[in-house]
């Protein structure tokens, strides 16, 4: 018995290892990457950065709230935040007690415009159930985008002059996966899922395409 402790011991000490050593060659590719893109990069973990942007919901979620491997440059012209986010969630208690971590990649634009709270994101099963409730989203003219997303704002008459059918399709067509955060002057475009440096380049671009869709009477400066 203490000889198969001891091998579990072993194996459990080689994983941290490599997955030490995993981690800090991802952290040097992502370095690199922002070297080349001539971004601004922040390795280490910002456990301010939920309080910093406290009006996002999304980001007030579970406990050991962090970003990490922050980079901060522009995309057209405006600025742009790129980092890794991470929560977790605890559930139960003694035996029963467990422990889940979310991860998230989260892509911010700031535009020289202001930007009223909206959220646009996947409708799931919740959602649903919410709505046989009366708690419905924000419904628009096409009833296929209506099914498939889930849209709220505290300010109906502007979700519904940025959400117009152009938006609409440019997020049927390419942003399913992602989600949609407007708060504080910037546009957050989640993906849920750890940094993966091929996905940022489609990330900026949709969430760029969706501001410049964003009819100029709605834009105040």
């Amino acid at each position: 018995m203490p000889g198969l402790f001891f091998l579990f011991f072993i194996v459990v000490v080689v994983l941290i290892i490599i997955s030490f050593h995993a981690e800090k060659k991802r952290r040097e590719r992502i370095r690199l990457f922002a070297v080349q893109r001539g971004y601004r990069f922040f390795p280490g973990k910002d456990r301010d950065f939920a309080r910093t942007f406290q009006e996002f919901r999304c980001l007030q979620q579970g406990s050991s709230r962090f970003a990490q491997y922050r980079m901060d440059g522009e995309w057209n012209g405006m600025n742009m935040r790129i980092c890794e986010y991470h929560y977790q969630v605890t559930h139960g208690s003694g035996k029963n007690r467990s422990t889940h971590h979310y991860w998230s990649t989260l892509l911010m634009l700031q535009p020289d415009f202001y930007l009223k709270p909206l959220t646009i994101r996947r409708e799931g099963v919740f959602d649903k159930m919410k709505g046989a409730f009366g708690w419905d989203d924000i419904d628009f003219s096409s009833a296929e985008f209506s099914r498939n997303f889930y849209v709220t704002s505290p300010d109906r008459d502007w979700a519904f002059a940025v959400v117009q059918p152009r938006t609409m399709d440019l997020l049927m067509q390419k942003g399913g996966e992602y989600e949609f955060h407007m708060q504080q002057g910037w546009l957050m475009v989640r993906m849920k899922q750890r940094m993966d440096l091929n996905r940022i380049d489609p990330m900026a671009k949709v969430g760029s395409e969706l501001l410049a869709l964003i009819p100029d009477f709605c834009k105040e400066r």
